[in-house]
C-alpha cells in the first residue's frame, strides 16, 4: 500500500509479530532437550507461550489487507504468488549452502525448505483462495457464519479432544474421540487451517469494537496467555516430558491471545509521525527479517556457541533476541537497497 493509505497499526503489528516469532524460535531451540522440571525449561515455556500469537497475527494482517482490495486472480499469481515462490527457492538455496550433506541431500533440502519457511506455502494457499473468499466477506452474516464454523471445527473440537486426552479419564476420552471422529466425517476442510484467521483479520479490522467489549477481549487474552503457560506446564509435569499441545495456533488459548493483541494495537493512538515512519520502515523489512533470522540463530550457536543454554536462560533468550532482531532487520534493510532483490527476495 502507498504510504498515504497505510494502516498505521499494521506496521507496529508486523514488527512485534516478527519479534514474537523470533522469540518462540529462540526459546524453542532448546525446549525439547532439557528436564521439564528445570528452571531453564520453565523459562522457555513462558517465553514460548507469550509469543504464540505471532504467526496468527501475520495471517490476520494479510487477510485484512488482501480481502479489502479487488485483485484479479491473474495478478494474485503474477505479482504475489510468483514473488513468494522466487523468495522460497532463493532462500532455500541459501539455507542449503549452510547445511551438511551430499548434493542430493542438499537438493532435497532446497525443495523441502528450512523449518520456518512452511509459512510461505501457507500464505500462497491463502492467496490462491482469495477469489473464493471474496463472496463470503461481501455479507457480514456470511463472515460470522464462516468464523463460527471455523471456531467449532478448526479450534474447539480439536481443543476439547486434546483436553480429554491429557486430563480426562479413559471412558470420557473414548466418548470424546468417537464424537470427534464422527464430526470429522463432515469433512469441513474449507473452514479448517489458517483461512479462519485470514478472514478474522479482515473482520476485526473492519468492525468497531466498543470499549466494554475491548475490555472483555483483553481479559480473555490474559486468560489465553495463562492457559498456554499453565496447560503445557501441567501436562509436562504430569508426563515428565515436554508438552507442546497448547502451543498450537488452533487452540482456544492462542486464539484469545491473537484477538487481544490485534485489538489492542488497533485501538492505540499513533500520533508521533517520526515513530510511525520508523515502524513503517521496520514493517517493510519484516519479511526479509523473518526469512533470515533462523540462519542467524543457527550460526550464533555454530560459530560462537551462543544458544539459550549458554547463560542464565532469562539472560540468554533476551540477549540472543536482541542480536538476532538487530542483525535480521539490518540484513533485510541492506537487501532492500538492491532493486531486483528488493522486489523478489525480501
Amino acid at each position: 500500500m502507498s504510504k498515504e493509505n497505510r494502516i498505521v497499526y499494521f506496521d507496529y503489528l508486523r514488527f512485534f509479530a516478527i519479534i514474537a516469532v523470533m522469540l518462540l524460535h529462540i526459546s524453542g531451540s532448546s525446549w525439547n532437550s532439557i528436564d521439564v522440571k528445570s528452571f531453564a525449561w520453565q523459562t522457555f515455556n513462558v517465553f514460548d507461550s507469550i509469543a504464540r500469537w505471532g504467526v496468527p497475527i501475520f495471517v490476520m494482517i494479510s487477510g485484512a489487507l488482501f480481502l479489502n482490495r479487488d485483485i484479479p486472480p491473474r495478478q494474485i499469481y503474477k505479482k504475489y504468488i510468483l514473488r513468494l515462490l522466487i523468495a522460497y527457492v532463493i532462500w532455500s538455496i541459501v539455507y542449503a549452502i549452510f547445511q551438511d550433506g551430499t548434493i542430493i541431500e542438499r537438493f532435497v533440502y532446497i525443495i523441502k525448505g528450512h523449518y520456518h519457511m512452511w509459512f510461505i506455502f501457507m500464505i500462497i494457499g491463502l492467496y490462491a483462495l482469495v477469489p473464493l473468499i471474496k463472496p463470503i466477506i461481501e455479507n457480514e452474516k456470511r463472515v460470522k457464519y464462516f468464523l463460527t464454523l471455523s471456531l467449532v471445527f478448526a479450534i474447539l473440537i480439536p481443543f476439547i479432544n486434546t483436553l480429554a486426552n491429557d486430563f480426562a479419564g479413559e471412558a470420557i476420552n473414548k466418548v470424546v474421540l468417537v464424537v470427534k471422529d464422527t464430526l470429522d466425517n463432515t469433512n469441513m476442510q474449507f473452514v479448517l487451517g489458517y483461512t479462519g484467521y485470514f478472514i478474522l483479520g479482515y473482520y476485526l479490522n473492519k468492525i468497531e469494537i466498543s470499549k466494554n467489549k475491548r475490555i472483555i477481549i483483553y481479559i480473555f487474552g490474559i486468560i489465553g496467555f495463562i492457559m498456554t503457560i499453565g496447560l503445557n506446564l501441567v501436562v509436562s509435569m504430569k508426563t515428565n516430558s515436554p508438552c507442546n499441545h497448547y502451543y498450537s495456533t488452533f487452540t482456544i488459548n492462542v486464539l484469545f491471545e491473537a484477538i487481544a493483541v490485534f485489538t489492542w494495537f488497533k485501538y492505540r493512538k499513533y500520533e508521533k509521525d517520526k515513530l510511525n515512519n520508523f515502524f513503517l520502515k521496520l514493517a517493510n523489512y519484516s519479511f526479509g527479517a523473518y526469512l533470515v533470522h533462523a540462519l542467524i540463530l543457527e550460526q550464533l550457536d555454530k560459530i560462537f556457541n551462543l544458544n539459550p543454554l549458554s547463560l542464565n536462560p532469562l539472560v540468554s533468550v533476551i540477549v540472543i533476541l536482541l542480536i538476532i532482531s538487530l542483525c535480521s532487520f539490518s540484513v533485510s534493510a541492506i537487501l532492500h537497497r538492491i532493486p531486483i532483490i528488493k522486489k523478489y527476495i525480501v
